[in-house]
């Protein structure tokens, strides 16, 4: 079995074009089952392994608390080592179930949750211009999804001293929405942007001395609004940079993009669970500002949680 597992590392290496990062992914959960199989006592082949086997291995990870997610991948990676040893046609992986996954519905932030997100990222700022703060306070306060962000150029954020707009031309869907830039969004972008236009100066410094052609996304006014090390910021960076934050934070559960924006949602449905002193935006108005096209999507936001029914009958202890 080790033999055949150094035989389809290479394989992979030589003939599939995966990332290295991936490679690595694949051989260690196929490692790792076999290390189980040992374990057990079995000495056999590639050609041996049951379907039974399969299954009580993923029982195994599951009695060990691994997330579904993780149980899938390993499945899918054992499923490929197979293959490659030989079982194409009697691959005992596919008879064995995948693992249900629920996903963690996006919760809105309580108060006291965003403001340690908020500090976390302002702590940052130093090291990433304010990069983290720029994006997790535009996703709290005009709910972009994260695609969107990812999309944005530089165009798109139009700010005054008095004023700000958000510029979504490609949403879901490819529909144009507007959404007003509250100070609390504005401010951050606005430090942000004096970084972003040094980035392009440092950049067009940096083609210039081996007479290159500066990047198009990388242009100032109208490149990519957020760039990363190298090169524009996409999903999964913002995701990567979201969850840290929230891990900054010590918040009880992982934080997403998607909670920001439902943070914000929840925020003009019901401001008094911030302590807004302002009138609750109709439905239809947040449908709008979301980018939502049916009315009942909106309305999800709406749902109270056990902290919402604590505040409304009067105790301000579970309140947001």
């Amino acid at each position: 079995m080790r033999h055949a597992l150094v035989t389809w590392q290479g394989e992979m290496v030589r003939t599939t074009g995966l990332a290295a990062a991936s490679i690595a992914e694949y051989a260690r959960d196929a490692t790792a089952f076999v290390v189980w199989l040992e374990r057990g006592g079995f000495t056999g082949t590639p050609a041996e392994v049951t379907a039974q086997d399969v299954r009580d291995y993923r029982d195994a990870l599951l009695a060990a608390g691994r997330a579904p997610t993780t149980i899938n991948r390993a499945l899918v990676s054992l499923g490929l080592f197979l293959a490659a040893a030989g079982r194409i046609a009697d691959n005992p992986v596919r008879k064995v179930d995948r693992l249900d996954v629920v996903e963690r519905p996006p919760q809105a932030l309580a108060r006291t949750d965003w403001n340690a997100v908020r500090r976390a990222a302002a702590a940052r700022a130093t090291r990433d211009h304010g990069l983290a703060l720029a994006l997790v306070c535009l996703m709290r306060f005009a709910g972009p999804r994260v695609g969107e962000v990812a999309a944005l150029a530089l165009p798109d954020v139009r700010l005054t001293a008095r004023r700000g707009l958000l510029v979504i031309r490609r949403g879901k869907g490819l529909k144009h929405r507007e959404v007003p830039l509250v100070l609390e969004a504005r401010e951050p972008l606005q430090d942000y942007l004096e970084h972003r236009r040094a980035l392009t100066d440092r950049r067009t410094r940096t083609a210039a001395a081996w007479d290159e052609t500066p990047p198009t996304w990388a242009a100032w006014p109208d490149g990519m609004l957020f760039l990363g090390q190298r090169g524009p910021l996409g999903e999964r960076g913002i995701r990567k940079i979201v969850a840290a934050l929230g891990q900054a934070a010590k918040l009880d559960v992982p934080l997403s993009p998607h909670d920001l924006r439902h943070t914000f949602a929840t925020a003009l449905l019901d401001p008094a669970a911030y302590d807004l002193a302002r009138p609750a935006l109709p439905i239809t108005t947040v449908q709008e500002l979301l980018g939502h096209a049916a009315i009942t999507t909106t309305a999800l936001y709406t749902r109270p949680s056990q902290a919402d029914l604590a505040r409304l009958m009067g105790d301000r202890a579970d309140a947001p």
